[in-house]
């Protein structure tokens, strides 16, 4: 029997995943806010649904009923309301409890951690870490890993960078830019997906994994280089001393066997 894999969240991660789950074997189901993008999700094989969690949603046919649940929308606050995306979440969370899904997969970010001029591994995150919405990711994260109901892995994705977001269209050539020599934190779709089949296939449940190519550059070799790949002008950098970096580390993901598919982040563009 199949196993069925849920996610919310078909945007420009969440189809190409469900697109390359679907070729592995997985059943997969698919949400999306906007109907015309249903169409997309058939396409490739994905079961399509229509699901705006306002913060809730009426029962959506059988969509919750699932073996995973991959939960993979950005955390924004919306209609003046500072504990939206919570809302959203405490939802999902209510639903996998009463649908008896047994895992899930949390898509968080590397804003967890501070900037603090240093090495960040999977232990150091903090409250104070937000999201550009300035949400605290790791309250987020902490509504499912703290509950006992079912085992969450929790994936702190880098910057990320794949089809339709080349890097060398990050910056502008006709401004000057903070960081030259500022390490980058990027990892490429296709990793993103590829670390999302590993947890599944390895069964890497109750675990949290920082998500980043171990390569990292500086900002002014990177994206000078990724502009001039697209025989465009590099950005201008500064090489400002004092500003605040860290580097994400990703050993517990490479001990536990993931081999990223590309090794270096000049690679990837």
């Amino acid at each position: 029997m199949k196993t069925t894999v849920s996610i919310i969240g078909c945007g420009w991660l969440g189809l190409a995943l469900g697109e390359s789950l679907v070729s592995k074997g997985y059943k997969v189901k698919g949400s999306s806010t906007s109907a015309q993008k249903l169409d997309k999700l058939a396409v490739v094989g994905i079961e399509p649904y229509l699901i705006a969690l306002t913060p809730s949603c009426v029962s959506v046919r059988d969509f919750f009923n699932t073996d995973i649940l991959i939960i993979n929308i950005p955390p924004r606050n919306q209609n003046n309301d500072p504990d939206f995306h919570e809302k959203q979440l405490f939802f999902l969370k209510q639903k996998a409890i009463e649908n008896g899904i047994k895992q899930l997969i949390f898509v968080s970010s590397t804003s967890v951690y501070p900037s603090n001029n240093s090495i960040v591994a999977e232990a150091e995150a903090s409250l104070s870490g937000k999201s550009r919405g300035g949400i605290s990711l790791l309250a987020m994260e902490n509504i499912f890993t703290q509950e006992h109901q079912f085992s969450t892995t929790v994936i702190r994705y880098a910057g990320l960078i794949g089809p339709d977001r080349h890097p060398g269209n990050f910056f502008s050539a006709d401004k000057l830019y903070q960081g030259g020599r500022v390490p980058v934190n990027l990892i490429h779709r296709e990793d993103c997906i590829g670390i999302i089949e590993f947890i599944i296939a390895e069964n890497l449940w109750d675990e949290t994994f920082n998500a980043c190519l171990p390569d990292h550059p500086t900002k002014e070799v990177f994206y000078t280089k990724a502009a001039k790949k697209l025989n465009k002008k590099p950005p201008s950098f500064q090489h400002d001393e004092g500003l605040n970096y860290k580097i994400v580390s990703a050993d517990k993901l490479v001990k536990a066997g993931y081999q990223f598919k590309y090794k270096k982040l000049l690679e990837t563009i």
